[in-house]
């Protein structure tokens, strides 16, 4: 009987370890890439798994919006499952993520209501220095020439982007593309200057994975969404943004993954971490380097400088 006992223990103490084993294996964050499948666009998503105590807790950023905490998120036998309500409530559907470690690599299955599963794969996020590193500026591009469009290409391959010139500002019209520049680039200062329609958004997307808003802030509390914010994740701790209709400046650094941004001459986010990829990411490829993307279709707007200088 004591043998038996014994073995009970440690069989249970073996599989209690395994399992905590098989937690600690998902913690952290990772960036996930759900290929296009038939009229589905590819999506590329950011997760994050903690854990405090025993309660397993995740934070998600699903393609497209803000980042959420999940409302539930768990592991068994060796499976991750995590859940959301879709965009369509009144059917109360869900999409459902199931994932399990192959080779250090997230695999597995989405499915968004009653859809059939497409195929995920995910990578750990860049283990990034604790602090920027040095960097010295290098010479300035001008990615916007004031005449045309040359150098900027719609993310919708083969279709028209739906943006022009005038009076020497790149402009968008109706249901626009997103275009981005087509050189890629790790570290940099960036100055766009820029002229949001009243009711209208855009945004200025760094190496195409980090949203940088813009929006006709006026009236509106400072939040995720704010003039400025990093979508989703950085709120500006002060409102420095001028009236729809007027001329703006954006100065932005980043180094590695961390943000300074001043807007207006006002310095509204300084030297922060950037947790993850925002939604509406060209690609879910933290450490390659990446354009600059202009969003287009969230109402009017102008950009009619874009000057990046490189930093090596």
């Amino acid at each position: 009987m004591r043998l038996k006992a014994f073995l009970a223990a440690w069989i249970m103490a073996f599989v209690g370890a395994a399992d905590c084993a098989a937690d600690r294996d998902y913690l952290g964050r990772w960036d996930i890439t759900i290929p296009a499948e038939g009229a589905g666009r590819a999506l590329y998503c950011w997760l994050e798994v903690t854990k405090d105590g025993n309660i397993l807790k995740g934070r998600f950023n699903q393609g497209g919006g803000a980042v959420f905490a999940l409302p539930e998120i768990t592991i068994e036998n060796g499976e991750l499952k995590f859940e959301h309500p879709t965009g369509r409530q009144s059917e109360n559907l869900k999409a459902i993520y199931r994932t399990r470690l192959k080779g250090g690599r997230l695999e597995g299955t989405a499915t968004f209501g009653k859809e059939t599963p497409r195929k995920l794969s995910g990578v750990r996020a860049p283990k990034w220095p604790s602090g920027p590193p040095r960097r010295k500026p290098g010479k300035p591009i001008d990615l916007f020439n004031g005449r045309d469009m040359s150098g900027w290409l719609g993310q919708n391959t083969g279709k028209p982007t739906g943006w022009s010139v005038a009076d020497g500002a790149m402009v968008n019209g109706n249901r626009a593309d997103n275009i981005y520049s087509e050189k890629r680039f790790s570290d940099f200062m960036l100055e766009v200057e820029f002229n949001v329609a009243p009711k209208s958004n855009s945004g200025v997307y760094l190496r195409g994975r980090y949203e940088i808003q813009v929006i006709d802030g006026e009236g509106r509390p400072r939040d995720i969404h704010s003039q400025g914010a990093l979508y989703g994740f950085i709120v500006p701790p002060v409102n420095a943004d001028k009236p729809a209709g007027e001329w703006q400046k954006f100065e932005i650094t980043l180094i590695a993954n961390r943000l300074t941004v001043n807007l207006n001459g006002t310095r509204i986010i300084d030297n922060a971490e950037v947790p993850g990829i925002t939604g509406g990411a060209l690609d879910a490829d933290e450490s390659a380097p990446g354009p600059i993307m202009l969003q287009g279709d969230h109402g009017a707007v102008k950009y009619r400088k874009v000057r990046l200088t490189p930093l090596k």
